[in-house]
C-alpha cells in the first residue's frame, strides 16, 4: 500500500480550496444582487409612503375647502 505523498496531498487541498474560492465568489455574486434588488424594493416603498402622504395631504386641503 503506497501513502499519498505531499505534493498530491497539496494539489488536493488546492483544488478544494479554489472550488470554495468559487463558491464563495458565486455566493458574493448572488448577495450583491439580492441586495441591489432590496435597494430598489426599499425605494419604491420610500416613494409610495411620500405619494400616500402627499394624497392624504391633498384631499385633507380639499375636504377643509369644501367645508368653506
Amino acid at each position: 500500500m503506497s501513502f499519498p505523498t505531499y505534493s498530491d496531498i497539496s494539489q488536493n487541498n488546492t483544488k478544494i480550496l479554489e472550488k470554495q474560492w468559487q463558491d464563495i465568489q458565486q455566493r458574493n455574486k448572488e448577495e450583491q444582487w439580492l441586495l441591489i434588488q432590496l435597494e430598489e424594493v426599499v425605494k419604491l416603498h420610500q416613494a409610495e409612503h411620500a405619494a400616500q402622504k402627499a394624497r392624504k395631504k391633498v384631499e385633507k386641503k380639499t375636504r377643509e375647502e369644501a367645508k368653506r
